[in-house]
């Protein structure tokens, strides 16, 4: 652990100051909210440190690669903007803390929309890459849900498809019911090793965990949608609102459905839109990882624009 603080045993105190800074700031990052960071705490080693007038986030990253160094966030801010001289400072410091700890300061996960915060800051002091596997994925809810026009044509047939030939049930999770969907998580995610190379096994492995601690905060304010068919789970998806202040944007953390039944990702996907409240205008479906499966499955959805990520060092 890098900071002062981990993600465990957090106080209502510790609640309402990290989402200040989640909240503070319009990230377009599906990394950025207290329950995305809390449901990764122990794969990544999360750590959290105010610092000057930000908060700064270290941890161990990243699932792909065999050889795990830590990494530290762009500073968060509470106020809604930053000060490059400021953000200098803390980043400094952060930066100490990391090399007493025999640690290389390295940065991960940077919003595109911080990028020039952070050139502005250091300019040629740092580095900066654009990482295109961590882009998130962000769709307007009405085009998920309309499926409209020529581009979308394919995944309506598929809708419509299932919507005729299949009877099923559609609904919220409750408590009740998570043990079940825990079940049909870990049933989804064996059969998947099957037919995954050796190297993502382990992320199927962590997923299911992060998803077993993502199922308890149904009833807490997260976002759910089931699909049964015949009495049985056969899809699932989960999410939550970018801010705890805003509905603007939704974060769809997991869709699981079983793929031979033909339209059932696009049923789950346009049933939990549909339910989406009114003033939800956007819906953010993550990254690709990299995988050119899911990033073909990710673009026919055809994106508004992404939330570009990057990765800074800071030059010697």
């Amino acid at each position: 652990m890098i900071f002062e603080r981990s993600f465990d045993n957090l106080s209502q105190k510790d609640i309402e100051l990290l989402n200040s800074y989640f909240d503070g700031y319009d990230y377009q990052s599906s990394s950025h909210t207290l329950v995305a960071n809390y449901i990764w705490r122990n794969t990544h080693d999360l750590s959290w440190q105010v610092i000057g007038d930000y908060l700064c986030i270290a941890g161990l990253g990243t699932l792909e690669t065999e050889e795990k160094e830590y990494f530290m966030s762009f500073p968060l801010t509470a106020s809604g903007t930053y000060e490059p001289e400021k953000v200098r400072q803390t980043l400094k410091q952060a930066e100490e803390i990391f090399v007493k700890k025999g640690k290389r300061p390295e940065m991960g996960l940077i919003p595109g929309t911080l990028v020039p915060v952070l050139k502005e800051a250091f300019g040629d002091d740092v580095e900066v890459r654009h990482e295109r596997d961590d882009d998130d994925y962000i769709y307007l809810k009405e085009d998920l849900i309309n499926l409209s026009g020529r581009k979308y044509h394919q995944k309506k047939n598929h809708l419509n498809y299932f919507l005729r030939n299949y009877e099923f049930v559609y609904e919220e999770a409750t408590p009740q019911m998570v043990p079940e969907i825990m079940d049909y998580i870990r049933s989804k995610n064996e059969y998947k090793l099957g037919e995954t190379p050796k190297e993502w096994k382990e992320i199927l492995e962590l997923e299911t965990e992060a998803i077993g601690e993502l199922l308890t905060f149904v009833g807490k304010g997260l976002l759910s949608g089931i699909i049964r068919i015949n009495g049985k789970i056969e899809a699932v998806t989960l999410g939550e609102f970018a801010k705890t202040n805003s509905r603007e944007t939704v974060l769809v953390h997991v869709e699981k459905a079983d793929d031979r039944i033909r339209g059932l990702y696009q049923a789950i996907n346009n049933e939990f839109c549909r339910r989406l409240p009114q003033e939800t205008i956007y819906v953010n479906r993550e990254e690709d990882m990299g995988l050119e499966n899911l990033r073909q499955t990710k673009l026919s959805y055809k994106p508004v624009k992404m939330g570009e990520k990057y990765t800074a060092v800071f030059k010697r």
